[in-house]
């Protein structure tokens, strides 16, 4: 009987050891990722972005009541497609890897739900 008992304190003290050293390993792996702000802005000189009709300024655009929102309304704050809450450059699902203004719009804009 002490031998089942030994081989089992065996596995698990080896599992214990393994998980440890497999844990210290992965916090010295630096995995980097990009932060939104630093990602680049979005020009508006972009090909995207020219043809979406992208502005950083939302008032200089030619905008249409949509979706029960006035023109005047709708901006990159309230639009679906942004993927931040807060700060004056949000990343956007149409702009892979860039941000966009958040008083910025473009014709894509949708009203988030």
């Amino acid at each position: 009987m002490s031998n089942n008992f030994d081989a089992g304190r065996r596995r698990a003290t080896g599992l214990i050891l393994k998980t440890v050293a497999l844990s210290s390993v992965v916090g010295l792996v630096k995995i980097p990722f990009a932060l939104a702000q630093d990602l680049p802005h979005v020009e508006e000189s972009d090909a995207t972005a020219v043809a979406l009709k992208y502005v950083h300024d939302a008032a200089k655009a030619t905008r249409v009541d949509k979706m029960g929102v006035a023109a005047a309304d709708q901006d990159c704050t309230n639009c679906q497609f942004i993927q931040a809450d807060a700060g004056d450059w949000r990343p956007c699902m149409l702009f892979p890897g860039k941000t966009v203004s958040a008083k910025g719009w473009c014709m894509s804009w949708t009203k988030k739900a």
